[in-house]
């Protein structure tokens, strides 16, 4: 993953205050100046935006989502694929980690996992077998703290306990309207859908002493429909844990987590490009699936085979396409590219789940510059602005990066009230 473009430009700036042992950035005050000597991390911080990558949806790897976090925290992970054959709830998902320097707070998100079940005997022992082979899961609906409490500690957070659980209604109310697709489909076929949302942020903690802030979310859509051979209403429910992130540090640096935290969420930032080829590309594949949809009743085995075949043959076209689709291709991702960074300036567009989870764990405060607004934690007098794309943040009456740094293109943002 190439490095984003503020850190390599503010790096090779501020090359000569580089620490070797310790990475820090010391801002020194001018020569002759009786300046204070400011330190990063301590009497400020900058944040800079970086971004993950998709490299196995597209021919070439393409940016699927950004986010702001601490200049020289650690950061890896990207987008996750997984064949047709594997649970297609959880074909696209991202995984991402982000570490401090010293390793002492990490942020970690996982994939969305998918489940789903049946009350029809048979039914139900064809998703085992399904599940046997890489398939979803197969368990029964329930609530995002029974998921926390039931999965996510046992098998992922051993060792933690629960100490506190918050729920978040308008994240709740989000997974609902995200759900009409869902419901959409069973009325095509005869049928209905409910869907049952919740979402959380709950604290929890390691006998270690070290404590977490776990984010999660869990949309449950319970289908109602005839069964052709039977005539019997049938229910099938699919279950989803679509956020799935937490936090973990020590006491002593619970603020410093909480900062970090809510700047990474309440900056996050989809790829909208990415985002609707994505999206073409399931709709293709549902189209694909309602095509089949009856013969996939009867046999589900044969109807996967043939879905696989139409897959392969899909990605055997597209590489067919040679040297002028590469060319395509190319010139579409540098349009991509120019307008994910106007767009980016312009705060037009932000996602709304990963901004209300904020809210439960830190007040965010709108600034404003030359480009734009940004949301940035709350908790700080000062913000300044280099119209690259990064940040400083500041409690210290007198530090002003234009005179530290010996750089003018640093401007003090307003605060928007």
């Amino acid at each position: 993953m190439r490095a984003p473009i503020p850190t390599l430009f503010i790096c090779g700036f501020l090359l000569h205050a580089c620490n070797d042992q310790g990475g820090t950035v010391n801002a020194q005050a001018p020569v002759g100046g009786n300046a204070p000597h400011w330190k990063e991390g301590a009497d400020y911080t900058v944040l800079e935006r970086v971004r993950f990558m998709d490299n196995t949806g597209f021919q070439q790897p393409a940016e699927a989502f950004s986010a702001l976090i601490p200049k020289g925290w650690r950061h890896e992970g990207g987008v996750v694929w997984k064949s047709l054959q594997e649970c297609r709830g959880d074909m696209v998902g991202a995984q991402v980690r982000i570490t401090s320097p010293d390793g002492a707070i990490r942020f970690e998100s996982l994939p969305s996992h998918t489940w789903q079940s049946a009350s029809d005997p048979m039914m139900l022992q064809m998703l085992q077998m399904q599940a046997s082979q890489g398939g979803c899961d197969v368990g029964g609906p329930m609530s995002a703290e029974d998921y926390l409490r039931q999965v996510l500690v046992p098998n992922v957070l051993q060792g933690a306990s629960v100490v506190a659980v918050e729920p978040n209604p308008e994240a709740e109310r989000l997974l609902v309207e995200q759900a009409s697709a869902f419901q959409a489909s069973a009325q095509r076929y005869g049928g209905q859908a409910d869907v049952r949302a919740s979402a959380i942020t709950a604290r929890i903690k390691w006998s270690d002493g070290t404590e977490g802030i776990v984010l999660l979310s869990v949309r449950n859509v319970i289908s109602s429909m005839m069964n052709q051979y039977t005539g019997e209403w049938q229910q099938m429910s699919m279950s989803s844990a679509t956020e799935r992130s937490w936090v973990r540090f020590p006491t002593a640096r619970r603020d410093e987590a909480e900062r970090f935290l809510t700047n990474l969420k309440s900056s996050f930032r989809t790829n909208p490009a990415w985002k609707q080829a994505i999206d073409n590309y399931f709709t293709e594949l549902g189209r694909q699936q309602d095509r089949v949809h009856h013969e996939r009743m009867a046999a589900i085995d044969q109807q996967t085979q043939q879905m696989t075949a139409a897959h392969n043959q899909r990605m055997a076209d597209i590489q067919a396409q040679g040297a002028a689709n590469t060319a395509r291709h190319n010139e579409r991702m540098a349009t991509m590219d120019n307008s994910m960074r106007s767009w980016e300036q312009q705060q037009a567009a932000q996602d709304r789940q990963h901004t209300q989870f904020v809210q439960t764990i830190r007040e965010v405060e709108t600034y404003r510059d030359g480009t734009g607004t940004v949301e940035l934690s709350s908790g700080y007098e000062q913000a300044w602005s280099r119209g690259d794309g990064t940040y400083i943040l500041s409690n210290k009456p007198g530090f002003d990066p234009s005179s530290v740094f010996q750089d003018q293109n640093w401007q003090q943002m307003q605060l928007v009230r």
